[in-house]
């Protein structure tokens, strides 16, 4: 994790490729009805990088029901995806191409910690996916959050969703580091 994806109308069969996980770098996906194509929002300016709109968080695209794990995996009926933006005549389907080592995330801290007190749908997917590991393994919040250079949320966070690709990385992710560190995320255990 993070993801490539890529986008496809089974109608006019133009796609766009786009990343998911990523939450350091991007606020999340828009579908941009004045460039007709999906992209990423950057977090350092909030803009659409064809047209320079500035979406409002409520008009970036929760994806984390619709875009299935490697090989189409999913433990659900995927949601389905977002109409297509050229022609208007199809949902998008999504299908990963690539997949990101995680440090791509853990190892960002800069771009993580500026975005301290932001709450938006990129970096709210990946805390509500990081919830269900915590819960399962008995970790401490403070301490998953803290080595994944995020701030811990004070109010309700803009989604719920979780994303099972996303949920699926950061567990992996953290219990190779449990393996080799038992102690490293559990409550009382000196700080990392």
């Amino acid at each position: 994790m993070p993801y490539q994806i890529q986008s496809h109308c089974p109608a006019c069969q133009a796609g766009d490729s786009v990343v998911i996980g990523n939450w350091p770098e991007h606020l999340g996906l828009y579908l941009c009805l004045s460039c007709r194509q999906l992209v990423n929002i950057p977090t350092r300016d909030g803009k659409c990088p064809g047209c320079g709109y500035e979406p409002r968080p409520d008009e970036l695209y929760d994806y984390s029901r619709a875009i299935p794990y490697l090989g189409g995996q999913m433990p659900y009926t995927p949601d389905t995806g977002p109409v297509c933006p050229r022609c208007e005549g199809a949902a998008l389907q999504f299908h990963n191409t690539a997949h990101y080592n995680m440090m791509m995330v853990v190892g960002n801290e800069a771009g993580a910690k500026a975005t301290w007190g932001r709450d938006y749908v990129e970096k709210a997917i990946f805390m509500n996916s990081t919830f269900p590991v915590i819960q399962e393994h008995r970790l401490d919040p403070r301490k998953v959050f803290a080595y994944f250079h995020l701030d811990m949320p004070s109010a309700p966070l803009i989604t719920r969703s979780v994303s099972y690709p996303i949920a699926l990385d950061i567990r992996t992710h953290l219990l190779i580091h449990i393996t080799m560190n038992p102690a490293a995320f559990r409550e009382g255990a000196p700080p990392q």
